[in-house]
């Protein structure tokens, strides 16, 4: 039976269990307040529930559980912090150190409040201020930023698991942001701060950003440095709105994806009608991709804005690495333009690099631009490729602003090689372009771009005598496809187009 030990200075251990206890800083003060042990949980011991509720206008540093390490099978605490108003505060949910051995966090709470005109640092460690590693297993944490009036600016930054690394065999919990704060840089590391190597695996995270106005978020879903050896991200969520937004996705990693690293099947989105956000997607990793590593299937959705989107890897995509099947959609309120850059794996591709099968949904265009000018920059897979990669086996759909659509990449060497590339189009289209239209099955095994098509079945087309083309011109290799008037798109292709290189309804 497990026996109830008060604040101790030092160790809880055996089958000890801390009280649950009720701490409040004082006010204009420096507070440090230790809920269960000094040092640290060790064997079977338990960490109490306790309640933190920070001083008024105060530095405030509260630990839930353990002021050291937890190791080997200790648990701790569902533990509640509290920052008041004109405060700095820093919550550990569970051990201001290390976590190891079978130690597990608990379920925290974390509410923070800033005051009207503030300048307030929140940070919140869900359960290690430093790493987690072996068995360890991160709690279900929770941070909640809400303002009740007014505005300032503050800051909150929130580890879901450990402020450090995680490797061995950890396990990051499913932790969940929510903040509705005008005026702030969140910033939401889902698992670890740093690395993720091993076996660790991270958790099925989320942060929404629901209110406020001009606030920089980033996100980052598992790790914020780097993913290696057989590191697995977990699903993670990020949905924000409020106008004069920033965002940063970092779907698994904020750096590179190396080894047999595994991305998570990530989501973004926007939820209200405003054009006026910046949003940036890394589906897996910000910087490169390399030996083994495999993207997840993610998924962008914006309302407008100004986007840019890497379904994989914000860098290069080299040696075996594998894109996820991701999709992007850029939209538009009514009455305004989205601004979209996409590029469905990566900026680059070498060696034997694959791409997944991607979907890019350009945005829309109320009062599309002249020809020539465009809305949207859609890349099947990336902006270069060389080497001996494979793009994947796109689907590229028009908006109803202008796109400038590229099957595979923008440039192309080595032996590399492009996917079967679908471009699909439907009424109102405006004036666009498809850069790249593969015809592999009708150049004799000449063409690199793969077979594409062109889907037309939304727009009732039947046959390829119903199509409106002009002549094929040998010099540019373009010829344009007629909708109807102020609707159209120049088609840059190998040879003339034929009724093989369409999709009919």
């Amino acid at each position: 039976m497990a026996k109830r030990i008060p604040i101790t200075q030092g160790d809880l251990f055996d089958h000890q269990a801390g009280t649950n206890d009720v701490l409040a800083g004082i006010a204009n003060s420096t507070n440090f307040l230790i809920g269960d042990a000094g040092r640290d949980i060790l064997d079977h011991a338990v960490g109490g529930n306790d309640t933190f509720t920070g001083g008024a206008n105060s530095i405030n540093t509260f630990v839930g559980d353990a002021g050291q390490n937890m190791l080997d099978h200790a648990l701790g605490g569902k533990d509640t912090f509290t920052d008041l108003a004109y405060s700095d505060s820093t919550f550990y949910g569970d051990a201001l150190a290390n976590m190891t051995g079978n130690a597990h966090g608990g379920d925290d709470k974390a509410n923070a409040s800033p005051a009207n005109m503030s300048l307030t640092q929140v940070t919140f460690y869900g359960d290690a201020g430093d790493n987690m590693t072996e068995h360890a297993v991160g709690g279900d944490d929770t941070f909640n930023v809400t303002r009740l009036s007014g505005i300032g600016t503050a800051r909150a930054t929130f580890y879901g698991d450990a402020g450090g690394d995680m490797s061995g065999n950890a396990h990051g919990g499913d932790d969940m942001f929510t903040g509705n704060v005008a005026i702030s840089d969140r910033t939401f590391y889902g698992d670890a701060g740093g690395n993720m190597s091993g076996h660790a695996i991270g958790g099925n995270d989320t942060f929404a950003a629901l209110g406020g106005s001009e606030n920089n978020n980033t996100f980052y879903g598992d790790a914020g440095g780097s993913m290696s050896d057989h590191a697995m991200g977990g699903n993670d969520t990020m949905t924000v709105s409020g106008p004069n937004a920033f965002n940063f996705f970092y779907g698994d990693a904020g750096g590179g994806m190396s080894g047999s690293a595994h991305g998570g099947n990530d989501t973004f989105a926007t939820i209200s009608s405003s054009f006026d956000y910046e949003n940036t997607f890394y589906g897996d990793a910000g910087g490169n991709m390399t030996d083994r590593a495999t993207g997840g299937n993610d998924s962008f959705t914006a309302s407008g804005g100004r986007n840019t989107f890497y379904g994989d890897a914000g860098g290069t995509m080299s040696g075996f690495a594998q894109g996820g099947n991701d999709t992007f959609k850029g939209g538009a309120p009514a009455g305004t333009h989205g601004i979209n850059l996409a590029y469905g794996d990566a900026l680059a591709m070498s060696g034997n690099a694959h791409g997944g099968n991607d979907k890019l949904i350009g945005g829309d265009d109320a009062t599309p631009a002249p020809a020539g000018t465009f809305d949207n920059t859609l890349v099947g897979d990336a902006q270069s490729m060389s080497g001996r990669a494979v793009g994947g086996n796109d689907k590229l759909v028009s908006g109803t602003g202008n796109d400038d659509m590229w099957g595979d990449a923008q440039f192309i060497s080595g032996n590399a090689r492009g996917g079967n590339d679908t471009f699909v189009f439907n009424f109102g289209n405006g004036h666009d372009k498809i850069e790249d239209f593969g015809q592999a099955n009708e150049c004799a095994g000449s063409s690199i771009l793969g077979t594409d098509h062109i889907d037309v079945r939304a727009l009732g087309i039947e046959n390829f005598s119903q199509v409106h083309i002009s002549a094929f011109d040998p010099t540019t290799h373009d010829s344009t496809i007629t909708f109807s008037s102020g609707n159209d798109v120049v088609v840059h292709s190998q040879v003339a187009l034929t009724q093989h290189d369409f999709l009919f309804a």
